[in-house]
């Protein structure tokens, strides 16, 4: 699969390399980001970083794809990730809140960032 999307992103006049996923530990969390990546690659990305991470962990995944909100939104409830928030940053690129691998007793926030019954 790298190969086809780096061909299809030479033939669409892009660069053949997509920019790279970051993953530190910062404070008492982790920080993913994918700043740069596009659909599907960047929640593909996300999906492996948080894996890695393991369950429990709080992470801020930042993300410039515009329509990322959804995206997680829908990913954090098919694998059973809490979403705690999305912020538009000054700098106009996404911070997403999660805890990776939430307990059963957890919700995740709706579309306006309160938690979903």
């Amino acid at each position: 699969m790298p190969r086809l999307l780096a061909r299809v992103r030479r033939w669409l006049g892009g660069a053949a390399q997509s920019p790279r996923t970051v993953v530190r530990r910062e404070g008492g969390g982790w920080i993913v980001d994918v700043r740069g990546q596009t659909c599907p690659g960047y929640l593909l990305e996300i999906d492996r970083a948080v894996a890695r991470i393991g369950a429990g962990a709080r992470i801020s995944l930042l993300i410039s794809y515009p329509p990322c909100g959804d995206d997680v939104r829908v990913w954090c409830e098919q694998k059973g990730h809490a979403l705690h928030g999305i912020e538009r940053t000054a700098e106009g690129h996404f911070s997403i809140a999660i805890t990776s691998g939430a307990q059963e007793g957890e919700k995740s926030a709706g579309r306006d960032g309160t938690p979903v019954p």
